[in-house]
Protein backbone atom coordinates (compact mmCIF):
# COMPACT_ATOMS: atom_id res chain seq x y z
CA UNK A 1 0.00 0.00 0.00
CA UNK A 2 1.59 3.30 -1.09
CA UNK A 3 2.01 6.36 1.09
CA UNK A 4 -0.42 8.48 -0.93
CA UNK A 5 -3.25 6.01 -0.35
CA UNK A 6 -2.49 5.87 3.36
CA UNK A 7 -2.44 9.67 3.50
CA UNK A 8 -5.84 9.82 1.81
CA UNK A 9 -7.30 7.32 4.29
CA UNK A 10 -5.87 9.34 7.17
CA UNK A 11 -7.34 12.62 5.87
CA UNK A 12 -10.74 10.95 5.40
CA UNK A 13 -10.56 9.65 8.96
CA UNK A 14 -9.72 13.14 10.26
CA UNK A 15 -12.65 14.64 8.33
CA UNK A 16 -14.94 11.99 9.82
CA UNK A 17 -13.69 12.83 13.33
CA UNK A 18 -14.36 16.55 12.96
CA UNK A 19 -17.63 16.29 11.01
CA UNK A 20 -20.62 18.21 12.38
CA UNK A 21 -23.79 16.07 12.73
CA UNK A 22 -26.42 16.66 10.04
CA UNK A 23 -30.12 15.89 10.42
CA UNK A 24 -32.44 15.57 7.44
CA UNK A 25 -36.07 16.68 7.56
CA UNK A 26 -37.77 13.61 6.11
CA UNK A 27 -41.22 15.25 6.19
CA UNK A 28 -40.37 18.71 4.86
CA UNK A 29 -43.41 20.27 3.21
CA UNK A 30 -45.79 17.53 4.45
CA UNK A 31 -48.45 18.28 7.04
CA UNK A 32 -48.39 15.68 9.84
CA UNK A 33 -50.98 15.04 12.54
CA UNK A 34 -49.88 14.36 16.11
CA UNK A 35 -52.04 11.68 17.74
CA UNK A 36 -50.79 12.70 21.17
CA UNK A 37 -51.84 16.39 21.29
CA UNK A 38 -53.91 16.70 18.06
CA UNK A 39 -51.56 19.31 16.64
CA UNK A 40 -50.90 19.62 12.89
CA UNK A 41 -47.26 20.32 12.07
CA UNK A 42 -44.50 19.97 9.46
CA UNK A 43 -41.28 18.17 10.32
CA UNK A 44 -39.97 15.04 12.01
CA UNK A 45 -41.32 15.84 15.50
CA UNK A 46 -44.34 17.61 16.94
CA UNK A 47 -43.20 21.05 18.25
CA UNK A 48 -45.78 20.92 21.08
CA UNK A 49 -45.17 17.53 22.73
CA UNK A 50 -42.13 16.16 20.85
CA UNK A 51 -43.74 12.97 19.54
CA UNK A 52 -42.39 11.50 16.30
CA UNK A 53 -44.20 12.12 13.05
CA UNK A 54 -44.26 8.39 12.22
CA UNK A 55 -46.23 7.41 15.34
CA UNK A 56 -49.59 5.86 14.52
CA UNK A 57 -51.49 2.76 15.58
CA UNK A 58 -49.67 0.08 17.54
CA UNK A 59 -48.24 -2.67 15.33
CA UNK A 60 -45.34 -5.08 15.12
CA UNK A 61 -42.98 -2.18 14.44
CA UNK A 62 -44.05 -0.62 17.77
CA UNK A 63 -42.90 -3.75 19.62
CA UNK A 64 -39.56 -3.71 17.81
CA UNK A 65 -39.03 0.02 18.48
CA UNK A 66 -39.80 -0.30 22.20
CA UNK A 67 -37.42 -3.24 22.62
CA UNK A 68 -34.75 -1.31 20.69
CA UNK A 69 -35.19 1.74 22.95
CA UNK A 70 -34.82 -0.46 26.06
CA UNK A 71 -31.39 -1.71 24.90
CA UNK A 72 -30.18 1.53 23.39
CA UNK A 73 -30.71 0.64 19.74
CA UNK A 74 -33.06 3.46 18.75
CA UNK A 75 -32.16 6.62 16.82
CA UNK A 76 -29.33 7.44 19.25
CA UNK A 77 -27.88 3.95 19.01
CA UNK A 78 -25.66 2.71 21.82
CA UNK A 79 -23.45 0.88 19.33
CA UNK A 80 -23.08 3.98 17.15
CA UNK A 81 -22.18 6.12 20.18
CA UNK A 82 -19.58 3.61 21.37
CA UNK A 83 -18.05 3.61 17.89
CA UNK A 84 -17.93 7.41 17.99
CA UNK A 85 -16.42 7.31 21.47
CA UNK A 86 -13.65 4.97 20.37
CA UNK A 87 -12.92 6.81 17.10
CA UNK A 88 -13.43 10.49 18.01
CA UNK A 89 -13.77 10.72 21.81
CA UNK A 90 -12.89 14.39 22.30
CA UNK A 91 -15.06 15.63 19.42
CA UNK A 92 -18.02 13.55 20.64
CA UNK A 93 -17.70 14.99 24.16
CA UNK A 94 -17.44 18.52 22.75
CA UNK A 95 -20.57 17.98 20.63
CA UNK A 96 -22.49 16.75 23.67
CA UNK A 97 -21.48 19.38 26.22
CA UNK A 98 -21.84 22.23 23.70
CA UNK A 99 -25.54 21.42 23.21
CA UNK A 100 -25.73 18.72 20.52
CA UNK A 101 -27.41 16.17 22.81
CA UNK A 102 -28.91 14.08 20.02
CA UNK A 103 -25.48 12.99 18.74
CA UNK A 104 -24.99 10.68 21.70
CA UNK A 105 -26.78 7.96 23.58
CA UNK A 106 -27.50 9.32 27.12
CA UNK A 107 -24.06 9.03 28.77
CA UNK A 108 -25.09 7.97 32.30
CA UNK A 109 -27.45 5.33 30.90
CA UNK A 110 -24.66 4.21 28.56
CA UNK A 111 -22.30 3.82 31.54
CA UNK A 112 -24.79 1.57 33.37
CA UNK A 113 -25.46 -0.62 30.29
CA UNK A 114 -21.74 -1.03 29.49
CA UNK A 115 -21.06 -1.91 33.13
CA UNK A 116 -23.86 -4.49 33.04
CA UNK A 117 -22.26 -6.06 29.97
CA UNK A 118 -18.87 -6.09 31.74
CA UNK A 119 -20.41 -7.88 34.75
CA UNK A 120 -22.00 -10.47 32.43
CA UNK A 121 -18.64 -11.08 30.72
CA UNK A 122 -16.98 -11.55 34.12
CA UNK A 123 -19.66 -14.03 35.20
CA UNK A 124 -19.57 -16.07 31.99
CA UNK A 125 -15.80 -16.23 31.50
CA UNK A 126 -14.88 -16.20 35.23
CA UNK A 127 -12.51 -13.25 34.88
CA UNK A 128 -12.15 -10.31 37.21
CA UNK A 129 -10.64 -6.85 37.12
CA UNK A 130 -11.17 -4.79 40.27
CA UNK A 131 -11.67 -1.05 40.16
CA UNK A 132 -9.40 -0.81 43.22
CA UNK A 133 -6.95 -3.69 43.58
CA UNK A 134 -5.41 -2.61 46.91
CA UNK A 135 -5.57 -4.34 50.30
CA UNK A 136 -5.00 -2.41 53.54
CA UNK A 137 -5.38 -5.24 56.10
CA UNK A 138 -7.97 -3.09 57.85
CA UNK A 139 -11.33 -4.81 57.87
CA UNK A 140 -13.46 -1.68 57.51
CA UNK A 141 -11.37 -0.28 54.65
CA UNK A 142 -11.23 -3.64 52.84
CA UNK A 143 -15.03 -3.94 53.17
CA UNK A 144 -15.43 -0.52 51.53
CA UNK A 145 -13.08 -1.54 48.70
CA UNK A 146 -14.97 -4.84 48.21
CA UNK A 147 -18.26 -2.92 47.94
CA UNK A 148 -16.69 -0.46 45.47
CA UNK A 149 -15.46 -3.35 43.30
CA UNK A 150 -18.98 -4.82 43.29
CA UNK A 151 -20.40 -1.53 41.92
CA UNK A 152 -18.21 -1.06 38.86
CA UNK A 153 -20.12 1.65 37.05
CA UNK A 154 -20.57 3.99 40.00
CA UNK A 155 -17.13 3.18 41.44
CA UNK A 156 -15.45 3.95 38.12
CA UNK A 157 -17.39 7.21 37.88
CA UNK A 158 -16.50 8.04 41.50
CA UNK A 159 -12.78 7.67 40.80
CA UNK A 160 -13.10 9.64 37.58
CA UNK A 161 -14.72 12.47 39.54
CA UNK A 162 -11.30 13.15 41.06
CA UNK A 163 -10.37 14.53 37.61
CA UNK A 164 -13.24 17.06 37.40
CA UNK A 165 -11.72 19.88 39.44
CA UNK A 166 -8.15 19.46 38.09
CA UNK A 167 -9.53 19.45 34.53
CA UNK A 168 -11.41 22.68 35.17
CA UNK A 169 -8.37 24.33 36.77
CA UNK A 170 -5.88 23.24 34.11
CA UNK A 171 -7.96 23.45 30.90
CA UNK A 172 -10.46 26.28 31.53
CA UNK A 173 -8.56 28.67 29.22
CA UNK A 174 -8.26 26.12 26.42
CA UNK A 175 -8.50 27.52 22.86
CA UNK A 176 -10.74 24.71 21.62
CA UNK A 177 -13.31 24.97 24.42
CA UNK A 178 -12.63 27.98 26.70
CA UNK A 179 -16.03 27.93 28.44
CA UNK A 180 -15.42 24.64 30.26
CA UNK A 181 -17.42 24.33 33.52
CA UNK A 182 -17.55 21.86 36.40
CA UNK A 183 -20.92 20.31 35.34
CA UNK A 184 -19.49 19.79 31.84
CA UNK A 185 -16.50 18.18 33.54
CA UNK A 186 -18.86 15.68 35.16
CA UNK A 187 -20.22 14.55 31.79
CA UNK A 188 -16.69 14.45 30.39
CA UNK A 189 -15.76 12.00 33.15
CA UNK A 190 -18.91 9.92 32.50
CA UNK A 191 -17.69 9.41 28.93
CA UNK A 192 -14.19 8.69 30.24
CA UNK A 193 -15.66 6.11 32.64
CA UNK A 194 -17.25 4.32 29.68
CA UNK A 195 -13.88 4.35 27.91
CA UNK A 196 -12.26 2.94 31.06
CA UNK A 197 -14.75 0.06 31.17
CA UNK A 198 -14.26 -0.63 27.45
CA UNK A 199 -10.50 -0.69 27.97
CA UNK A 200 -10.97 -3.17 30.82
CA UNK A 201 -13.28 -5.26 28.67
CA UNK A 202 -10.87 -5.56 25.73
CA UNK A 203 -7.48 -5.58 27.47
CA UNK A 204 -7.69 -5.24 31.26
CA UNK A 205 -8.52 -8.87 31.98
CA UNK A 206 -5.35 -10.03 30.25
CA UNK A 207 -2.75 -7.30 30.80
CA UNK A 208 -3.11 -4.54 33.42
CA UNK A 209 -0.04 -2.61 32.25
CA UNK A 210 -1.27 -2.48 28.65
CA UNK A 211 -4.70 -1.49 29.91
CA UNK A 212 -3.21 1.44 31.85
CA UNK A 213 -1.11 2.51 28.84
CA UNK A 214 -4.16 2.42 26.54
CA UNK A 215 -6.17 4.40 29.09
CA UNK A 216 -3.54 7.18 29.27
CA UNK A 217 -3.31 7.30 25.45
CA UNK A 218 -7.10 7.64 25.17
CA UNK A 219 -7.08 10.31 27.85
CA UNK A 220 -4.48 12.24 25.88
CA UNK A 221 -6.44 11.90 22.61
CA UNK A 222 -9.71 12.95 24.26
CA UNK A 223 -8.27 16.02 25.96
CA UNK A 224 -6.40 17.11 22.85
CA UNK A 225 -9.47 16.82 20.61
CA UNK A 226 -11.75 18.48 23.16
CA UNK A 227 -9.59 21.40 24.30
CA UNK A 228 -7.60 22.10 21.14
CA UNK A 229 -4.03 22.34 22.48
CA UNK A 230 -1.10 20.95 20.48
CA UNK A 231 0.58 17.67 21.31
CA UNK A 232 3.08 19.21 23.77
CA UNK A 233 0.57 21.63 25.35
CA UNK A 234 -1.84 18.75 25.95
CA UNK A 235 0.90 16.43 27.22
CA UNK A 236 2.27 18.62 30.00
CA UNK A 237 -1.16 19.81 31.07
CA UNK A 238 -2.36 16.21 31.24
CA UNK A 239 0.69 15.34 33.36
CA UNK A 240 -0.22 18.19 35.77
CA UNK A 241 -3.84 17.02 35.86
CA UNK A 242 -2.84 13.43 36.64
CA UNK A 243 -0.46 14.58 39.36
CA UNK A 244 -3.21 16.65 41.00
CA UNK A 245 -5.78 13.85 40.77
CA UNK A 246 -3.41 11.21 42.16
CA UNK A 247 -2.44 13.52 45.04
CA UNK A 248 -6.12 14.04 45.87
CA UNK A 249 -6.71 10.28 45.82
CA UNK A 250 -3.71 9.74 48.10
CA UNK A 251 -5.02 12.35 50.53
CA UNK A 252 -8.46 10.72 50.57
CA UNK A 253 -6.97 7.23 50.97
CA UNK A 254 -4.63 8.36 53.73
CA UNK A 255 -7.49 9.99 55.63
CA UNK A 256 -9.58 6.81 55.46
CA UNK A 257 -6.68 4.57 56.46
CA UNK A 258 -5.49 6.74 59.36
CA UNK A 259 -8.99 7.32 60.70
CA UNK A 260 -9.71 3.58 60.79
CA UNK A 261 -6.21 2.61 61.94
CA UNK A 262 -5.89 5.18 64.73
CA UNK A 263 -8.25 5.75 67.61
CA UNK A 264 -7.06 9.32 68.09
CA UNK A 265 -8.41 11.47 65.25
CA UNK A 266 -6.03 14.33 66.08
CA UNK A 267 -2.97 12.07 65.79
CA UNK A 268 -4.32 10.73 62.50
CA UNK A 269 -4.79 14.21 61.03
CA UNK A 270 -1.33 15.28 62.26
CA UNK A 271 0.25 12.26 60.54
CA UNK A 272 -1.62 13.07 57.35
CA UNK A 273 -0.37 16.67 57.39
CA UNK A 274 3.24 15.58 57.95
CA UNK A 275 3.19 12.98 55.17
CA UNK A 276 1.17 14.79 52.52
CA UNK A 277 2.01 18.48 53.04
CA UNK A 278 4.96 18.39 50.56
CA UNK A 279 2.76 16.80 47.89
CA UNK A 280 -0.01 19.36 48.47
CA UNK A 281 2.45 22.28 48.34
CA UNK A 282 3.99 20.91 45.14
CA UNK A 283 0.52 20.63 43.63
CA UNK A 284 -0.27 24.23 44.60
CA UNK A 285 2.94 25.53 43.01
CA UNK A 286 2.34 23.53 39.80
CA UNK A 287 -1.26 24.75 39.69
CA UNK A 288 -0.23 28.39 40.09
CA UNK A 289 2.37 28.16 37.33
CA UNK A 290 -0.10 26.35 35.06
CA UNK A 291 -2.76 28.98 35.74
CA UNK A 292 -0.40 31.81 34.79
CA UNK A 293 0.69 30.05 31.59
CA UNK A 294 -2.89 29.20 30.60
CA UNK A 295 -4.14 32.73 31.24
CA UNK A 296 -1.31 34.31 29.25
CA UNK A 297 -1.84 31.86 26.37
CA UNK A 298 -5.58 32.57 26.38
CA UNK A 299 -4.97 36.34 26.36
CA UNK A 300 -2.49 36.07 23.47
CA UNK A 301 -4.89 33.93 21.42
CA UNK A 302 -7.69 36.40 22.09
CA UNK A 303 -5.52 39.31 20.92
CA UNK A 304 -4.56 37.44 17.74
CA UNK A 305 -8.22 36.77 16.92
CA UNK A 306 -9.16 40.41 17.53
CA UNK A 307 -6.42 41.56 15.12
CA UNK A 308 -7.66 39.37 12.27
Amino acid sequence: MNKELLRNYYHRFCRWQQAVPHYANRHEGDVQHCYNCDNDFSGNFCPICGQRAEVGRVGWKSIKDNVAILWGMDSRSLGYTLLQLLGRPGYLVRDYISGRRQVSFPPVKMLVIVCLFVVIVESVFHVKNDVIGLKFDIQEVDDIIAWINSQKSWATLFLQCFYILPTWLVFRYAPGYPRHTLPEGFFLQVFMSVLSLLSTLFIGYWNDDLDLALWIIYMYITYRQLFGYGWWGTLWRLAVLLQMAVTTMLVAGAIVEYVYDNNDICDALLSILIVLTPAVLLTAVILYVTHRINKRTYRNNKEKLSNL
